[in-house]
């Protein structure tokens, strides 16, 4: 499963992906990057709270195909097909937030993803609902979005007990 979203991600930026003005998505494809590198490092050290089972090498194989490849060119693809018309800005983030909530299903019912420690696909509903807005803002206020993660950085750490 993780090589044919790798795969479908890769394909769909090559086509689909706004390759001449790269260097602006560059920053918020950096950020979703540290994001799951950041999840990696609690998680790691403490517990998880969601795992990503693999069959292809080993966990840090999978953990960073989607840290270095799948989350940052989703991000791409997600950003660089942002409409211009502010009308379809709800369509297109609701779009993106429905593709990720069925990848992540089929990936549960899979046996793919567990959760752990409290953390449930209600969890994730809220937390895809939240990180493609993030990717926006992140994109025209980096400074603000970097602020605002880590106060959701810091709630999560709280509501599940790392701190």
């Amino acid at each position: 499963m993780h090589i044919l979203i790798t795969l479908w991600v890769l394909l769909a930026s090559w086509r689909w992906g706004d390759w001449k003005n790269f260097k602006l998505y560059y920053p918020t494809m950096l950020y979703i990057a540290l994001s799951n590198l950041l999840y990696v490092f609690f998680a790691h050290e403490f517990f998880h709270l969601w795992e990503l089972k693999t069959n292809i090498g080993n966990h840090a194989t999978t953990f960073l195909i989607h840290a270095f490849i799948i989350n940052p060119f989703s991000a791409f693809l997600f950003l660089s097909n942002y409409p211009s018309k502010f009308k379809s800005h709800l369509f297109h983030t609701l779009k993106w937030i429905f593709l990720f909530l069925i990848v992540e299903g089929i990936g549960y019912k899979l046996g793919k993803i567990t959760y752990h420690n409290g953390w449930n696909f209600w969890w994730s509903i809220l937390f895809i609902v939240v990180m493609f807005p993030m990717l926006r803002l992140h994109y025209v206020k980096p400074i603000l979005t970097i602020f605002l993660s880590a106060v959701c950085t810091l709630l999560h750490l709280w509501i599940f007990d790392y701190i």
